[in-house]
């Protein structure tokens, strides 16, 4: 543990001295960024960068630099090797009218300097230190956690370098150098880590170490710049060259991942990572960094571009954390639709604004807005549909939260089992909702010879013109088609061959058209009446013929109702097995290692002995527990069959019982997994009834196949009951239920016993289509 600890503490402290050490070398000067040229003998301005100090101040190019900090300009430094001026505290110039200007170069005018170059990159790796602890504290053991806090680090870093690199600092621009393309390449080796995790390999060893060397080289070009200053374009086009091309890798990389594993469980976190890693660079990389390389000029500079990186450590620490991922499926899905919708858009309004101002606005600031119009639309369309779920209770309908009443409608008819009474239901809701006079129920039949289409309706109150409903061709309409007509509407809510269900509606107290709203929710009333309309009246239907078979002969369920019905039992009682496994046995279990954990700090003799006492209590309970999970669900009937199930069953019985239990099972009996279920049930109540009401000396149980049926024969010398009394003591032996498992597998059963002439139980269950 102290060695891990270290892992995390080393590099917290030397990042924390880091950006002491860069924010003091800031704070001595806002970045100038003037640059000059030697003509003459004469430093003259002919350049003032637009992320510096001089760009806010009253300096032109042509300027005639006099002094810097009160010296010449041939003893500064900066400018005899670069020819810019990066810090200072005072200037001297002559402007082109011969005038001398005096400035003093402060923070007071360079609020946003401050702030992005200051106070942003302290408060950024304070956030970071502290995500880094959090990280740490909670998945320590993780190896991609490591990983994640080393990159979290590395951009920290870099960002905070940026600062002391632009102020000519050599420390702080080496260290710039190295963590500005490091970052990525921690960057892969997070990816390659936390993906091991879905089964995906990310990238080769190999390739990763091969990787590493990039920083080894930007840090030698660092290095000989010192030396050879006219190198330093080179360097800068360097290290923009390996970070554009680390990118492109991790594009290729997350690509080629992504349609290898398309179809396994690592899809969904390889989707979102590249998502989020296309989000965070694009900015930089479109708009900065490959500018820089291919016009050296860049659309945004980097302060503002290199901000888009901050989604990458929150959506790797999301990543790390979270237990399920959201659903990046449905925003690309959103994405993609929006983009159909802001490009036009976003095209057409950059293009009447070039119209206006014609050579008045330049093409770098054309695409400015174009990419603003653009992003800002799409965030728009998002955020507009956030608020719409948000506050759709208070929109657009006057007569309330449509999707509300929706809900109440839906809430008040759960429990109905009739027809008519959810259609009238639905009748008066729509009426009510809609403001119409009346809602009817129609149908409307095809008529076999004409192929005319006439109209049933179960309520004359109405005043449309049934005329125009018969004119409609039915035969193509769909459920949820709404149709208006001269005094009302019409929806559609069932369809079967030859036969439309139609809700009828007058027309809007109002006398106004259904408007957007009103037509998604007669829609969406249309369906759920079809649904539940269709569903009732198969249940009904249901009920009726179950009601029906219990009437005829036999008053008992059909043979599919009871097999149904046991194979519910059976499911709720493996349930029921899971849950007693899965919390009370292995809380149990627990207990006991604490107990014995316990009882290895006691040395009072006393105090042993009760908890070793408790102990075999919890042993007892723990057999108990798993003995019911057995009974519950028979662990080996799956695996080994009946038989091997059934042997099982008589160890653990000859274990309670008190009476001498003889067996004998064929040794081929061939049964489906149903049949073979039911027998065990019933050779399982049969021991029951026979340890808890026999009182038998002796238990005999033959089970064999003969030809082609299977044949129980159960017998015990008990105190047996009388048969012509048989109610109460079937109910209390269990013989209802053998008798209603037997009879749902077309078997049959005989029972012969009398007052203390023990009993006799004969089953026979045929094997057509058993045989595996």
């Amino acid at each position: 543990m102290r060695r891990l600890d270290k892992k995390i503490i080393i590099p917290i402290i030397t990042v924390l001295l880091f950006m002491v050490y860069v924010s003091y070398i800031t704070m001595q000067s806002p970045l100038v960024a003037i640059g000059v040229k030697n003509e003459n003998n004469q430093w003259i301005v002919n350049e003032v960068h637009d992320n510096g100090w001089g760009f806010n101040q009253d300096i032109d190019l042509g300027y005639i630099l006099l002094e810097v900090n009160g010296e010449s300009p041939d003893k500064n430094k900066q400018i005899i090797k670069e020819q810019v001026i990066r810090t200072a505290s005072s200037f001297t110039f002559l402007d082109k009218n011969g005038e001398e200007k005096n400035f003093s170069v402060s923070f007071k005018s360079e609020k946003k300097q401050l702030f992005s170059h200051l106070f942003f990159p302290i408060a950024y790796t304070l956030l970071t230190v502290y995500v880094a602890i959090y990280i740490y504290r909670k998945q320590k053991e993780e190896p991609s956690a490591l990983t994640l806090i080393q990159f979290l680090l590395c951009i920290a870093v870099a960002y905070g370098s940026a600062a002391a690199s632009s102020r000519g600092d050599i420390v702080g621009r080496i260290v710039n150098g190295i963590t500005f393309g490091g970052c990525l390449i921690f960057y892969i080796q997070f990816l390659n880590v936390f993906l091991k995790r879905f089964n995906i390999t990310f990238i080769k060893p190999k390739n990763l170490r091969v990787l590493y060397s990039l920083p080894v080289i930007i840090f030698v070009a660092n290095i000989i710049t010192l030396v050879v200053s006219e190198w330093k374009s080179y360097r800068s086009l360097m290290e923009l060259g390996i970070f554009s091309f680390l990118l492109i890798l991790i594009i290729i990389l997350l690509t080629k991942n992504y349609s290898k594993y398309k179809n396994k469980p690592g899809n969904q976190a390889v989707k979102l990572l590249v998502f989020i890693f296309i989000l965070a660079f694009s900015p930089f990389a479109l708009l900065y960094a490959i500018p820089v390389v291919l016009f050296s000029r860049y659309i945004i500079n980097a302060e503002i571009a290199v901000m888009f990186l901050v989604l990458i450590p929150i959506s790797f620490i999301y990543l790390q954390l979270a237990e399920k991922l959201f659903d990046i499926d449905y925003i690309l899905d959103r994405f993609k639709y929006y983009i159909v919708l802001t490009f036009p858009f976003s095209s057409i309004v950059c293009g009447i604004i070039v119209l206006f101002l014609g050579e008045n606005i330049a093409s770098v600031e054309i695409m400015m807005l174009f990419i603003v119009l653009f992003a800002g639309s799409i965030i728009f369309l998002y955020v507009k549909e956030w608020l719409d779920y948000k506050n759709r209770k208070y929109m657009f309908s006057t007569r309330g939260d449509l999707q509300k009443n929706m809900y109440t409608f839906f809430h008040k008819t759960k429990d109905e089992n009739k027809v008519q009474v959810v259609v009238d239901r639905i009748l008066k809701e729509m009426e009510n909702t809609l403001d119409v006079q009346s809602a009817t129920f129609v149908e409307i039949q095809q008529q076999q010879t004409t192929k005319d289409w006439q109209v049933h309706y179960t309520s004359p109150e109405t005043s449309m013109n049934l005329t125009e409903l018969e004119e409609v061709e039915w035969e193509y309409e769909s459920v949820g088609k709404i149709f208006s007509f001269s005094k009302g509407f019409a929806v559609v809510i069932g369809s079967d061959i030859g036969v439309k269900k139609v809700i009828l509606c007058d027309e809007k107290k109002s006398g106004t058209k259904l408007n957007i709203d009103e037509k998604t929710w007669i829609e969406m009333m249309a369906y759920f009446a079809s649904v539940v309309v269709e569903n009732m009246k198969l249940i009904e239907g249901l009920v009726e013929q179950i009601d029906a078979l219990k009437l005829q002969e036999t008053n008992e369920n059909p043979m599919w109702l009871s097999r149904l019905l046991f194979a519910l039992s059976e499911k709720e009682r493996a349930s029921l097995s899971n849950d007693l496994h899965d919390s009370i046995l292995q809380e149990q279990l627990q207990l006991l290692r604490e107990m014995d954990s316990i009882r290895k700090m006691v040395d009072d003799q006393a105090l042993t002995d009760k908890l070793n006492g408790m102990k075999e209590q919890m042993l007892d309970n723990v057999h108990l527990i798993r003995e019911t999970c057995m009974e519950l669900r028979p662990p080996l009937l799956n695996e080994q069959g009946l038989k091997e199930s059934l042997h099982q069953l008589i160890r653990q019985t000859k274990l309670r019982c008190n009476f001498l239990l003889h067996v004998s099972i064929g040794e081929t009996i061939h049964l489906n997994k149903e049949k073979e279920l039911i027998f065990y049930r019933v050779v399982q109540e049969l021991l029951n009834n026979a340890m808890k009401h026999s009182k038998a000396k002796e238990v005999r149980i033959d089970l064999h196949q003969v030809d082609q049926s299977i044949t129980l024969v159960y017998e015990d010398d008990g105190i047996g009951f009388d048969l012509k009394n048989e109610g109460d003591s079937f109910s209390s032996m269990g013989l209802v239920g053998i008798k209603e498992r037997i009879r749902s597998i077309n078997g049959s059963l005989e029972i012969i016993s009398s007052k203390d002439q023990g009993m006799k139980v004969r089953i026979e269950v045929g094997m057509e289509g058993d045989l595996k």
